[in-house]
């Protein structure tokens, strides 16, 4: 029998609970669409589900109680009687806790679901759908039968959310405008408005998984984010309203948030910023042995596979007094300086480039911080000869600390990046691999179901195995190795092609099968070459949310 709960009020809900039935129910709501709705487009399906608590007792006791078998383990969306896709779950719903706040601490704390459908793939006219609920002790209910009329006749206007900056938000040197934005068709730019004046678009095709859970038919929702780097130092100290607008390719647009901002630049709170692109986290940099009999006598950086690229970027902005600008960059191993730019740097031929340097062209940097000055030439790059480092500096073998410092015109000075790296001696014949993750992209990607593990890796003595380990556990061998992998040829290109430019390899981690709990893991990946040496070669941290990510599943386990 098709039921359907709504619960609007608190009064309501503290009668069911005193109302003293034999066994708990669900209470379900359904926020949209409402019967008789028209709808089209991207249709989003949402609402709440509660227990009742009858088995629980008193509410004061609810958070030291065993819920069990009430607890939903997923919501599956029918349409006209067919499945249509598995909805998110647990996502907040602060309304529901402000009317409800006792379910705060239970399994509920999180109530709420959402889906949708393309209303495109449908006839126009009358169609229903319902939600059937499924429970950890494997009952199932139905509940929410609709009724609503599709008019594809109607162009739906773009939507999407602004998640960043928040209300009356503080704002200080480069701030991220965040959100995400989807249309029916296509989504032409996302227009960024401060003071009802255009400051530029966004950048579009950011990943958000989460969207793509929230709608599984539209095939750019997992690229739906959108992020706009605003550099704030060009506004006065004070309050602005910020906005962001979307057009579609129809030419339709919509405003999607509005918010109070407050601008607050001077020279003190604004140092420095960027990252680190090379190495990656725990890099093992190899030496070729730890000691110099008879006088050897490579001098330092003529030996490719002992020199290690070090590359970045860093950008200043300054306050309307100043123009702001980086004047050096700084390369330290365990606090020392190694490297400085404020010295002159050189060209390497087999690199071909310049190094300890500041200043190399970064059109990607330019992108993201479009208002930024001195954003197209703000890479950085230095060289390390780890032979020299451990046979001639001194330096031991193990783990190390490599750092960026940066100091702008003003004479602030701000640590911009920090990564582990891993000095090794390489006494025996076997030579060490490298490599890096590209998916997930960590740390905290938040990801369900199957995950697309990518990457590359190079041993100059050939990887045979790759291996895909997580939270210490092996997983199962690399299916797919030695992909194209033409961006490593690029980062490498004083090393032959034949080991650059089939780097890559590819890895779908099936996170249902393997039965790992929602919650952060770790996963590394190690490569076994041809002499049975062994390295790992890059290490990534997600976050797992099986119950959102649940509209993998098949249609036929909603029966």
């Amino acid at each position: 029998m098709m039921r359907q709960r709504i619960i609007v009020a608190t009064v309501v809900l503290v009668s069911v609970l005193l109302a003293g039935k034999v066994a708990a129910e669900p209470i379900f709501h359904l926020d949209t669409p409402q019967e008789d709705a028209t709808v089209f487009g991207l249709v989003t399906v949402a609402g709440y589900i509660l227990d009742d608590g009858e088995d629980c007792g008193p509410y004061w006791a609810w958070q030291s109680c065993d819920w069990g078998s009430s607890t939903v383990s997923r919501v599956d969306l029918w349409v006209d009687g067919a499945f249509v896709a598995s909805a998110d779950l647990f996502q907040p719903r602060y309304d529901v806790l402000q009317a409800f706040p006792w379910y705060i601490g239970t399994p509920f704390e999180r109530p709420g679901f959402g889906t949708s459908f393309d209303s495109s793939t449908l006839s126009d006219g009358a169609h229903t759908l319902f939600l059937r609920v499924s429970f950890v002790d494997g009952t199932t209910e139905d509940f929410g039968e609709r009724s609503v009329t599709v008019d594809n006749d109607i162009n739906q206007a773009p939507f999407g959310e602004l998640e960043l900056p928040g209300g009356d938000q503080p704002m200080s040197g480069v701030f991220p405008v965040t959100g995400w934005a989807l249309d029916d068709s296509e989504i032409r730019f996302v227009e960024i408005l401060v003071d009802g004046q255009s400051v530029g678009n966004a950048v579009t095709g950011i990943h958000r998984p989460d969207i793509g859970h929230m709608f599984p038919s539209h095939p750019d929702a997992r690229y739906a984010g959108f992020v706009k780097m605003l550099n704030t130092t060009h506004w006065a100290n004070g309050i602005h309203i910020l906005a962001v607008r979307l057009v579609d390719d129809e030419n339709v647009s919509r405003i999607i948030g509005t918010r109070y901002v407050q601008a607050f630049n001077v020279s003190y709170n604004l140092p420095p910023f960027g990252g680190i692109d090379w190495p990656v986290s725990n890099h093992t940099m190899s030496a070729k042995g730890c000691s110099d009999p008879g006088g050897w006598s490579s001098p330092p950086f003529e030996d490719p596979q002992v020199t290690e690229l070090i590359t970045g970027w860093a950008l200043d902005v300054g306050s309307q007094g100043d123009n702001g600008g980086v004047g050096y960059v700084q390369l330290l191993i365990d606090g020392v300086i190694i490297e400085d730019t404020s010295f002159p740097g050189f060209w390497h031929p087999w690199l071909r480039m310049d190094v300890n340097y500041y200043g190399l062209p970064r059109m990607d940097i330019l992108r993201l911080f479009t208002d930024v000055p001195n954003a197209k030439d703000s890479g950085f790059s230095f060289v390390m000869d780890i032979s020299d480092m451990i046979i001639r500096k001194g330096y031991r073998q193990g783990l190390h600390y490599l750092k960026i410092r940066a100091g702008d015109l003003e004479n602030n000075v701000a640590d911009i990046a920090q990564i582990p790296v891993i000095f090794d001696c390489d006494d025996d014949p076997d030579r060490a691999s490298w490599g890096d993750i590209y998916t997930p992209a960590g740390p905290g990607e938040v990801v369900t179901g199957v995950v697309d593990v990518t990457g590359w890796a190079i041993d100059l003595d050939f990887a045979e195995e790759i291996e895909v380990w997580v939270d210490g556990e092996f997983v199962s061998y690399v299916d797919e190795m030695y992909l194209p992998s033409p961006e490593v040829v690029d980062l490498y290109p004083w090393f032959p092609t034949y080991f650059t430019a089939n780097a890559g390899y590819a890895y779908a981690l099936d996170t249902v099968a393997e039965d790992l709990a929602d919650g952060e893991h770790v996963l590394v990946i190690w490569t076994e070459d041809r002499w049975g040496g062994r390295n790992i070669v890059g290490e990534r941290r997600f976050i797992l949310d099986n119950a959102q990510g649940s509209g993998g599943a098949s249609a036929t386990a909603a029966d």
